[in-house]
């Protein structure tokens, strides 16, 4: 064996070891943005119209803030600290409860909520090409498009 193919070989063994590691993502970056529902593709959701904006936050973790314009005309707003702990955090603004989030894998999110006893899960999932926000409840399924990508904040 030549020492210039012993070279080669090396360097791709190390190339191929150490690209994934570079390569790392923040855990919750699919999910960075803002979504804007498809009333078109969303028909069992009473709201008129919701935008989520889920913006950077510490450990990969981000916080999503949620404004909602009901079919009255009224308007209210969320803010969902998401943290991959497994530990209930309270939520602030129109329907406050808690919320616990567990990372599926890097496109998928279980959400479990807690409404004054009363507890649901349900998960919400980003399309593999990243264009496309799913959340499915028991009862309802909404469907969101990127509008806008927000990058993760540089460690």
């Amino acid at each position: 064996m030549s020492r210039k193919f012993l070279s080669v070989l090396v360097a791709t063994i190390a190339f191929c070891v150490c690209t994934p590691l570079m390569a790392q993502h923040e855990p919750g970056e699919a999910f960075l943005g803002i979504w804007q529902i498809n009333a078109a593709k969303t028909s069992n959701y009473p709201q008129q119209n919701q935008m989520i904006i889920n913006l950077p936050g510490p450990d990969g973790g981000f916080v999503s803030i949620r404004a909602t314009i009901g079919k009255d005309g009224k308007s209210s707003s969320e803010t969902h600290p998401v943290v991959f702990d497994g530990k209930p955090h309270q939520t602030d603004g129109g329907d406050p409860r808690e919320i616990s989030y567990k990372l599926i894998d890097p496109h998928t999110i279980e959400r479990t909520q807690n409404r004054n006893g009363k507890v649901s899960v349900d998960t919400e999932q980003v399309s593999n090409d990243g264009k496309t926000l799913t959340v499915t409840q028991a009862n309802a399924m909404r469907i969101y498009d990127k509008q806008f990508s927000v990058q993760p904040i540089a460690h």
